[in-house]
């Protein structure tokens, strides 16, 4: 008996544990990421982004054989040892007889350097440094674009929570009023007009429900797309920000803010790197209409069993290397006469090159700035339009909460009291927006003023502890 009881015992505590393990197991099996854990671990495992590095790494490779194109060029003539022997026809005799020729040991050395080039080398060098600066900004750039897909995934995983909430509240609110309706139809204190209003009411909640749920569901799924985040679900823990960045309508703060936006942004200098890159680029073709001066220097010897002295001795080997040394020094001039155009044509179309960037820098110039007056002006709209709405807000839930004392006295009808509450949730809804607007808004500010910081990609940041 004492051991049944003591199984019984062992076997209750058994099912506790197990029933708290699953009960608190969907809690810790979700980890909860910020905004910045988003973006760092999108850094840090997007495909594109690691192609962006790799063409960075082949800039550099360039650029660092380029500085090794400027050393002199150094051949070896390996030894070469030939044999020759077969059959051979005697001319005098008509006769074949058997034959073995060997020529022995040849080998050299030889350089080449040039001397003049119109500083084309120089200029490739610099051509390719300037390709791999470019690289660098173009992998930031792509970082920054990056950061803000997932900066805007995020609030909009954030925008359906908040939507999918609004919409919640709103549908316990139309049951309780559903089950107050039925029983004071019952009791004959409403008509049925009512309950069928209330009704299609409660019908129209659940698919708002349903449909809020179902965006919910492909804002995550977008986010975990671009995070490259191999999971079915994400759980996000943030505030929507209430601080955001107020200006001057004074012109000078545009001025300042764009100033800024010249010496930070990667796009501006890009496009910057693209101009110096043309006018290098142009130097090199210039070059090739030019002479080109070089000069060649070398070393060769050989050796062969065959040769012999007078007394018909073989000479030794060093002493045939020394008397075959054949060493040259020569100048070569290469002067380009005729060569169908394609140096004149090449040089051309680096002249029109180098103005197509110029005008590419004057058309970022303006988007930027455009782009920075549209913010502000936004940013000055969304504030005023915040400040209105928080004020909209406790009218409209003011005014609601009077159509349902007024519906409960027979005051005004159903339809009027559902009217009252579809403006609150009206009026909420705006206001969720315009707070993840404002979110946005800030970090964009953020990034023209330079002040924006990519998170680090690490562990930490990754999932956002």
């Amino acid at each position: 008996m004492e051991i049944r009881l003591l199984l019984m015992r062992e076997s209750i505590l058994q099912l506790f544990l197990l029933f708290f393990v699953f009960s608190f197991y969907p809690v810790f099996s979700q980890e909860s990421w910020t905004m910045d854990g988003c973006i760092a671990y999108a850094l840090a495992h997007n495909l594109e982004q690691q192609n962006q590095t790799y063409n960075a790494a082949i800039e550099k490779e360039q650029w660092q054989q380029a500085k090794r194109d400027l050393i002199p060029q150094v051949y070896v003539g390996l030894p070469s040892y030939t044999i020759n022997y077969g059959r051979s026809l005697d001319q005098l005799t008509n006769t074949f007889y058997d034959t073995k020729t060997v020529s022995g040991l040849n080998g050299g050395l030889s350089t080449s350097i040039v001397l003049f080039e119109s500083f084309k080398r120089w200029n490739t060098l610099s051509y390719k440094k300037i390709q791999f600066e470019s690289s660098k900004q173009t992998i930031l750039q792509y970082k920054y674009d990056l950061a803000f897909r997932v900066m805007t995934l995020f609030n909009d995983v954030l925008f359906y929570q908040g939507n999918l909430e609004i919409v919640l509240d709103q549908q316990a609110m139309n049951k309780l009023s559903f089950k107050r309706i039925t029983s004071e139809v019952k009791l004959g204190l409403k008509a049925k007009s009512d309950l069928y209003e209330i009704e299609a009411t409660v019908s129209e909640d659940d698919f708002n429900v349903l449909q809020s749920k179902n965006r919910l569901k492909e804002a995550k799924l977008a986010l975990l797309q671009e995070m490259n985040l191999e999971q079915d679900d994400i759980v996000l823990s943030a505030v929507l920000e209430e601080k955001t960045a107020t200006f001057s309508e004074a012109p000078f703060v545009i001025e300042t803010l764009f100033n800024k936006a010249q010496q930070s942004l990667p796009s501006f200098q890009i496009k910057k790197f693209r101009i110096e890159s043309a006018e290098k680029y142009l130097a090199i073709t210039r070059a090739s209409l030019l002479p080109r001066l070089s000069l060649n220097a070398g070393i060769n010897s050989g050796y062969s069993r065959n040769r012999v002295d007078a007394l018909g001795n073989q000479i030794q080997f060093w002493e045939q290397l020394r008397a075959n040394t054949n060493k040259y020094i020569s100048l070569s001039l290469n002067i380009p006469i005729f060569n169908n155009g394609r140096n004149w044509s090449s040089t051309k179309i680096a002249k029109i090159n180098l103005q197509k960037t110029k005008v590419q820098l004057k058309q970022e110039t303006q988007t930027v700035y455009k782009e920075i007056q549209k913010l502000i002006q936004k940013n000055k709209a969304l504030l005023a339009e915040k400040q209105l709405n928080v004020k909209k807000i406790k009218s409209k839930e003011l005014a609601f909460t009077i159509a349902q004392k007024k519906y409960k006295r027979d005051l005004i009808t159903l339809y009027e009291m559902q009217s009252a509450s579809n403006a609150y949730t009206k009026a909420k809804m705006e206001q969720l927006q315009i707070k993840i607007q404002l979110s946005i808004q800030k970090k964009t500010l953020d990034f023209y003023n330079g002040t924006f910081i990519l998170p680090i990609s690490n562990t930490t940041a990754a999932h956002g502890y």
